[in-house]
């Protein structure tokens, strides 16, 4: 056996683990006898392996490398909206919030190009929704009633960054007729400028 198969299952924790490893200069087959024997010998898992690896600075830039042209790609292909601007009146956002449901892990139950696809519309549009979302819930509480919920989400974010008061003000002026209303929710699906209400 040589050094550096003797100082992978040496490695106590799987940090130290992928340590000795990421020096070594050793075959991946002989890597991944390695790695059964240092699981058995260790009791750590394969999950307690990945999850030292993913923390690894090494790692961590090896999967930052082409992220940006992957989230383009991935914009690119997941864009539904032909274009056009999608307006988020009452009926969308009360669908939307349908949509936008957790799991108990607290992960999304449908992935942003679902939704993104359900309404024709871009992710960075429904990615757009779920901030405005998040801070209207902070705002409100988590036992906010759907309807004024969805009255906040029908709101510009730029409203919702500035508070319930900006919010009520807006509010109080659309009830009044030829109020100007400039902080409703007018969301471009895409950076092209035509409209679809």
């Amino acid at each position: 056996m040589t050094k550096a198969e003797k100082a992978i299952l040496d490695a106590r924790t799987p940090e130290g683990y992928i340590e000795a490893s990421l020096r070594a200069k050793i075959a991946p087959a002989t890597k991944a006898r390695l790695a059964r024997l240092w699981m058995a010998h260790t009791g750590f898992s394969r999950e307690d392996i990945l999850h030292a690896r993913n923390r690894h600075p090494y790692w961590k830039s090896k999967k930052m490398e082409g992220s940006a042209e992957r989230t383009r790609v991935r914009l690119t292909i997941h864009d539904y909206s032909s274009g056009t601007n999608l307006v988020w009146n009452t009926d969308r956002v009360g669908r939307f919030l349908e949509l936008n449901g957790k799991d108990k892990a607290g992960r999304y139950q449908h992935r942003d190009w679902e939704v993104a696809e359900a309404f024709g519309a871009s992710i960075p549009s429904i990615q757009y929704m779920r901030r405005k979302y998040r801070r209207a819930v902070e705002m409100l509480g988590p036992r906010v009633s759907k309807t004024k919920l969805v009255e906040y989400l029908t709101f510009a974010e730029s409203v919702l960054v500035r508070g319930a008061g900006a919010v009520e003000n807006l509010r109080a002026l659309r009830g009044k007729p030829n109020a100007k209303l400039s902080g409703t929710s007018r969301l471009s699906a895409s950076p092209k400028t035509k409209k679809r209400s």
